[in-house]
């Protein structure tokens, strides 16, 4: 009977493969129109000051590898525009007297669509006569000049170009030093140690619950994959600790994601299949002629679109949207208008049959759905040639909910697990950027939220099923502030600095913080840097937890209303240097102290070790402490000359100490991580690209606690030994990941087939140990779960 079940699924899948197939092939025939032999595209953009944002009258950009040279310079409006470069991927170099020269690496440019840039360029506080700079080529580093060490950008290209990006900057980021992953199925990342719930999702500015679907399923701070579409970002930053003072409520790591704006000449469009989802996008001004313009991007689960229409029942499906529209004035400044939405619905039913039970999984069903999303109206205004401020007002909030019922022995379906959970919250942000000479510059900044929840949280336990337990069954609203306030002072030539701090206030707790933070930096060759920081980070937790519920004898109280908000402090140095152009090695040891960690009571138990934090219905302690130390290496060649390559070696131990004052390792603490990261670009035809990347990965199993063997083969079900909390450790695994694409330059557009593969050996990822109905005995589960993604996307 298993054996037709299993060659059912089987038949199922295999018409989903082909059904996508001929969708992809239907999308292909657009590829088949002839074009000429020398495509070109525009490349065109704006060049402005990175403080105050004026423009850069007569700036100059230079494309590299071209003959004869083409370049031109900024208008009076910093706007530059180059026609007919050809198709291709070059360096541009941006100059301009009196600030620091730079180049853009890596662009691609392709004939579906017109490159538009951004550029900003840094005051230089060298005296001309006293060194001659040459232009930074250190594609990596942050667009923030207010992070010290610890920080890289990444392009949205990169996230489809490098193996196991999958789109996601998430899964991009698992290639950089000092990151980690916990599962295959899962984007959650562990960042030195820390927890995924430890990270912090900026976008536009504004701090949002989540940027992925499913959320939480696996992880805390994870889920299967990004709602963040690639063509409507720009270049982005990612911090891996020690980040600069504008960023509060994190204390693992940051990702600070930008939107880009549309095309204002002409209306560009894109779409897409994959085995992941089918996406549309379109761009352009409102108005042909006016500055006013437009882009949004949707894209619907694949999988769940076919299996809808071939009849195939519970497949997860989400949509998404994210929308900006961009309105410059004359003199008032510029208002955008922005967005981002995720809906996803999952449902499994659970085999009533006993004699078919493997795991708890078989005789476990659940109605699950996730809605997200953020909306946000920005103003940017430059004040005189020394100020530049950003405001927004915006609204966010998170809908999740669920419905898990299971068998029990005796053919009984039960309720285990009901969750009803709403939590958001309105805000403003504004942002002061003031240069004060050309060596000393400042940004200030102000949040104000109101917050507010409805969240019902309930579940029940094996040894008494027909009883649900309420974990919290309340609503009412709270108001959070954060500020911030940060210099950057170049002392001289070659040594800079950044100082500031950033303070928090929660009315629930009415707990309030102040965090220094500093950083120093020192070029002593025009090669070679060395860099220190500190910074202290603290982290609230969600409302649900604060609003956790106990019944002591009929007497509902909130015991964790009062919890502390948990403690970081950031130590890191850092020494970086530049072997050639395209070249660089990077060491960062680092020591972290954890303080303030909630805890239960004379127990192993630390939330820095959960994966679903809702079930909580017993008092925290802020009596827990915790260590992260380490070192990570970074050799990177950047793309050039058609291949580039990225090797990132990571040693860490992770350590805490629970509410029973005992030291064990956290769940996190695989201990080390190696990757190797190649690929190679080829032109094809003087035209096309083809293009080739794969990641190797080795790292330590993460952490799990050993069964109380006799007692959960009673219960038919794990139940840990906590005295020995994570003591064991699961295999360390060797996993590949390999992308190949090939983009075909047209005359009107340009279209790119790509196959992305994570997981290609298949290694398993593991969890906790559960109880075997086959063998009657606790084993350790494993997952073999690759991720291919086939698809074909065209730009016009």
């Amino acid at each position: 009977m298993k054996h037709n079940t299993r060659k059912k699924r089987k038949m199922k899948i295999s018409v989903i493969i082909r059904t996508f197939a001929l969708a992809a092939l239907m999308l292909f025939a657009l590829s088949n129109a002839q074009s000429q032999n020398t495509l070109t595209q525009t490349v065109r953009g704006s060049i402005k000051d990175a403080n105050s944002k004026i423009p850069l009258i007569g700036a100059t950009i230079i494309v590299e590898g071209i003959d004869p040279m083409m370049g031109t310079t900024a208008d009076i409006d910093g706007n530059f525009r180059m026609e007919r470069v050809p198709v291709g991927r070059y360096n541009l170099k941006v100059s301009y007297v009196g600030y620091e020269p730079f180049t853009l690496s890596e662009i691609l440019v392709s004939s579906g669509k017109e490159v538009v840039l951004k550029i900003e360029l840094k005051e230089s506080s060298l005296a001309l006569s006293e060194v001659v700079i040459r232009a930074n080529t250190n594609k990596d580093r942050p667009v923030n000049s207010m992070a010290t060490l610890s920080a890289r950008t990444f392009s949205v290209e990169e996230t489809s170009r490098y193996a196991g990006g999958l789109d996601d900057p998430a899964r991009l980021a698992s290639a950089f030093a000092g990151v980690t992953t916990t599962q295959t199925t899962s984007n959650a990342i562990i960042i030195r140690g820390n927890s995924p719930r430890g990270v912090l999702w900026r976008f536009e500015g504004v701090d949002i619950p989540a940027a992925f679907h499913f959320p939480n399923v696996d992880f805390v701070g994870g889920g299967g994959f990004t709602v963040l579409s690639n063509q409507m970002l720009r270049n982005s930053d990612f911090y891996t600790g020690a980040f600069p003072a504008e960023y509060g409520n994190a204390s693992s790591g940051v990702f600070d994601i930008k939107m880009r704006t549309g095309n204002s000449e002409r209306r560009e469009y894109t779409a897409g299949i994959s085995m992941i989802g089918s996406d549309f996008s379109a761009e352009g001004p409102f108005v042909k002629g006016k500055r006013a313009t437009y882009l949004f991007n949707y894209r619907y689960s694949t999988l769940g679109l076919i299996g809808s229409l071939i009849n195939f029942p519970n497949l997860p499906t989400f949509q998404d949207l994210s929308f900006n529209f961009n309105f410059p004035t004359e003199k008032a400044g510029t208002f955008s208008f922005w967005g981002l939405g995720a809906d996803d619905i999952n449902k499994k039913t659970a085999e009533s049959d006993a004699s078919k039970w493997e795991t708890d999984y078989d005789r476990t069903g659940q109605d699950y759905f996730n809605r997200f999303g953020a909306i946000g109206l920005s103003h940017r205004i430059s004040i005189g040639t020394a100020t530049f401020i950003k405001s927004t007002l915006s609204a966010d909030g998170m809908r999740f909910g669920m419905d898990k019922k299971e068998y029990t022995f005796d053919s009984r379906l039960l309720p285990t697990d009901y969750v009803k959970s709403t939590e958001g919250k309105y805000s403003f942000r504004s942002i002061v950027n003031h240069k004060f000479s050309s060596k000393v510059k400042s940004r200030t900044g102000i949040t104000l939220n109101s917050l507010f929840f409805d969240n019902t949280l309930q579940r029940a336990f094996r040894d008494n099923p027909e009883v649900m337990t309420t974990f919290v069954d309340n609503s009412g609203t709270g108001f959070s502030t954060q500020a911030f306030s940060q210099f950057k002072i170049d002392l001289l030539p070659n040594l800079s600095t950044n100082i500031g701090f950033h303070t928090m206030f929660l009315n629930v707790n009415n707990k309030v913080t102040f965090e220094p933070r500093a950083g120093l930096s020192w070029n002593f060759t025009q090669d070679d840097e060395l860099s220190v920081a500190y910074g202290l980070h603290t982290q609230m937790e969600e409302l649900r937890t604060y609003y956790s519920q106990t019944n002591n004898n009929g007497i509902v109280e909130m015991p964790n209303k009062n919890l502390d908000f948990m403690k970081s402090h950031h130590i890191v140095l850092g020494y970086s240097r530049k072997v050639s152009d395209v070249m660089r090695i990077k060491i960062e040891p680092y020591y972290q102290i954890l303080e303030n960690i909630p805890v239960y009571p004379n127990s192993s138990f630390s939330i820095i070790n959960v994966t679903s934090n809702w079930a909580i219905n017993r008092k925290l302690e802020n009596i827990g402490t915790g260590k992260n130390y380490g070192i990570d290496l970074t050799v990177e060649r950047f793309l050039k000359d058609g291949y580039y390559y990225l090797f990132t070696t990571s040693l860490f131990e992770s350590k805490y100490v629970g509410g029973d004052g005992k030291e064990f390792n956290t769940r996190f603490n695989r201990g080390y991580v190696i990757n190797l990261l190649a690929g190679k670009e080829w032109m094809i035809k003087n035209k096309n690209i083809l293009s080739l990347s794969a990641k190797a990965t080795y790292m330590g199993g993460l952490r799990y606690t050993p069964a109380l063997y006799e007692e959960s083969i009673e219960a038919q079900m794990y139940k840990p030994d906590n005295s020995k909390a994570f003591s064991k450790q699961f295999p360390s695994s060797t996993g590949v990941d390999f992308t190949i694409s090939y983009r075909m330059n047209k005359e009107k557009y340009s279209g790119v087939w790509f196959l992305m593969i994570k997981n290609a050996l298949m290694q398993p990822d593991y969890s906790d140990p559960f109880y075997d109905f086959i063998t009657n005995d606790v084993i350790i589960d494993k997952m073999r779960m690759p991720i291919p993604s086939l698809g074909y996307k065209i730009e016009f």
